[in-house]
């Protein structure tokens, strides 16, 4: 897991154990700190962590993220 994907994956992790649901792409664009143009970027590292196991994106549905079982996420490439 890259230092990016590891830094989304605990601000999902955050988000979701405060507000019992997932954020959505302009909330966590918000976070990382990327511009409104940038919608390519959070998709791409969501699939590299759905890749890694520790989450699952779930297709068609609005803030649709699950958290996988815990997994070893200290792992920093």
């Amino acid at each position: 897991m890259t230092k990016r994907q590891k830094q989304l994956y605990d601000f999902i992790l955050r988000y979701m154990k405060k507000n019992d649901i997932a954020p959505d792409y302009s909330e966590m664009m918000k976070h990382m700190g990327l511009s409104r143009k940038s919608k390519n970027v959070i998709y791409y590292l969501l699939k590299e962590l759905e890749k890694e196991g520790v989450i699952k994106r779930i297709p068609g549905k609005w803030r649709g993220i699950k958290i996988n079982e815990r997994r070893n996420t200290t792992t920093i490439q």
